[in-house]
């Protein structure tokens, strides 16, 4: 069954969004949260939106741009960091559940840079690390809530649920053999780890429906770092498929009640993850 995370009302948290493999960008955002945790007296989290894993591993020479600024898959390599980071800072560090960790534990096995991810990932990592990496994922909620009113999510909210009990029983197994034109057909799970987006009128029902005003997610690549949505939703991209000057993470004050996304500002809530590059551009539909 689904986990929910559920943040405290105080304290600073780091979001970032679709590693998937990139092991610069995860050590960036492990010193970032370090500072956070001194700057605050240990009152800092750090939460990834899903798809810690699963990246490309093109040669120089056949990258294709579209992906941003070159790097290799380093997926077991950022989840030895990710574990030891969590080891070092509990209950601080954590991770949502993404549609590439879902074909670890019986979700749809993704093939975007091979004909089995899955596969090929466990195969790298070894039986044992694979074991760890599959728990780990289990443990991994769907939904994270904090009490200022936000609602993350790897994916749009699209799903259809009357309540949180919609989230909790939701279950995560059972659909590997599901093809990926299918995964909208598996109940709240397939939305909630697939939908690059969400209609208006869908996206407050499932807020109204889990207790939250403000959706935010990552999943889709989004070329000028984020995008409003309406006053009710903010996707954004931290890492893959962008070049670094585009990359864009949250520091969010906890304490803070949010409206509505014109609340998280760029430059102070939304934030260039290397900021010596250039300052992310914006947009709203």
């Amino acid at each position: 069954m689904a986990h929910i995370l559920r943040l405290p009302a105080h304290g600073r948290l780091l979001v970032a969004t679709d590693l998937q493999g990139h092991l610069r960008d995860f050590e960036r955002m492990a010193d970032l949260f370090r500072a956070a945790m001194v700057e605050t007296d240990g009152d800092g989290h750090l939460l990834f939106l899903g798809d810690l894993i699963h990246g490309p591993s093109y040669e120089p020479a056949d990258w294709p741009e579209i992906l941003g600024d070159y790097y290799r898959d380093e997926s077991p390599a950022l989840l030895d960091a990710f574990e030891a980071l969590q080891r070092r800072f509990p209950g601080r560090v954590h991770a949502l559940l993404g549609n590439h960790e879902h074909g670890h534990i019986g979700g749809p096995h993704t093939a975007k840079f091979s004909a089995d991810e899955v596969v090929d990932l466990e195969r790298r990592m070894g039986e044992s690390a694979a074991l760890r990496a599959r728990a780990a994922f289990r443990s991994m909620p769907l939904l994270a809530l904090a009490p200022s009113g936000l609602v993350f999510t790897h994916a749009a909210p699209a799903a259809k649920v009357e309540s949180i009990d919609g989230i909790l029983l939701a279950p995560l197994a059972g659909h590997e053999r599901a093809a990926l034109s299918e995964v909208f057909e598996i109940p709240v799970v397939g939305p909630l780890l697939w939908a690059r987006w969400a209609p208006a009128d869908v996206a407050h029902r499932f807020l109204e429906a889990v207790g939250g005003r403000i959706s935010v997610y990552g999943h889709e690549v989004i070329r000028e770092g984020f995008e409003r949505i309406g006053d009710e939703q903010i996707v954004f991209s931290t890492s893959f498929g962008l070049p670094d000057e585009r990359k864009v993470y949250l520091d969010l004050d906890l304490a803070n009640p949010v409206e509505n996304v014109y609340q998280l500002r760029e430059g102070t809530e939304i934030l260039p993850l290397y900021p010596d590059l250039s300052t992310p551009g914006s947009s709203a539909i």
